[in-house]
């Protein structure tokens, strides 16, 4: 199987934000973007494919600050040992740099990869493009191709709406910003079909002083050796502070 799991919130995998944990700082009650040092979020994803439905919980702690080549940026730890290093800019929010369990030091981004544009209450239609991976994309059949399917792609952003409301097993959430993306990849699918377009399509929820509360993906993919499918992340609560009522 090549599901990354490190990437399965990418943008999950990226953009994890949370409510107020024991010891932290409290968020600014229109900041869709926390990232104050303490605050800690859990929640469950759901990955579903033609051939099976995996499902789990993610978590992941603001640790606070820390320098990498001179910038001072926000460390976001997982419960899978990631790092992600996040910068807040007059422009938007930014992962700067990442890190494995494998990797002594940070990688930083080249570009950096734009997570969400401010001011979030510009009225405009924001679009923006960012670097991001497959969530649901895996090998299901026996094949001489080695290298995965898909590298890292771009993908087209923007904010469809500022008044969604979205209900999570955290609860119910109000004047949510609402972003989708979207991206066609080629993708060689196997030696008889050859490549192939792919469609990819991004949904994410944010709420004012929470953050991101609610992530949809679908990979439309379904070949003798891979399959696509489709995955499900939502917010579930912080140190029993947030439960689903």
């Amino acid at each position: 199987m090549i599901i990354r799991r490190w990437l399965l919130v990418v943008w999950v995998f990226i953009a994890l934000f949370g409510v107020v944990a024991c010891g932290s700082e409290p968020p600014d009650k229109d900041d869709y973007f926390p990232l104050n040092k303490g605050l800690s979020w859990e929640y469950r994803y759901q990955l579903t494919t033609l051939l099976k439905q995996e499902e789990g919980v993610y978590r992941v702690s603001n640790l606070g600050t820390a320098e990498v080549d001179g910038e001072t940026v926000t460390v976001r730890r997982t419960n899978e040992g990631r790092d992600y290093y996040l910068m807040r800019k007059a422009d938007g929010v930014y992962r700067y740099a990442s890190r494995t369990l494998f990797q002594g030091e940070p990688v930083v981004d080249e570009p950096m990869r734009l997570v969400l544009p401010l001011p979030y209450s510009d009225d405009g239609e924001r679009r923006w493009s960012s670097t991001t991976g497959t969530y649901v994309i895996h090998r299901a059949g026996p094949s001489t191709i080695t290298t995965d399917p898909v590298p890292d792609f771009l993908m087209s952003y923007r904010v469809v709406s500022r008044d969604e409301t979205v209900v999570v097993p955290a609860g119910k959430f109000e004047d949510c910003l609402l972003v989708e993306g979207v991206a066609t990849l080629k993708v060689f699918a196997d030696p008889h079909v050859g490549y192939m377009d792919v469609p990819v399509k991004t949904r994410e929820w944010y709420a004012p002083g929470v953050g991101l509360v609610k992530l949809e993906r679908t990979e439309v993919l379904d070949t003798r050796i891979y399959k696509g499918g489709s995955y499900l992340f939502e917010l579930v609560g912080v140190d029993g502070w947030l439960q689903a009522e």
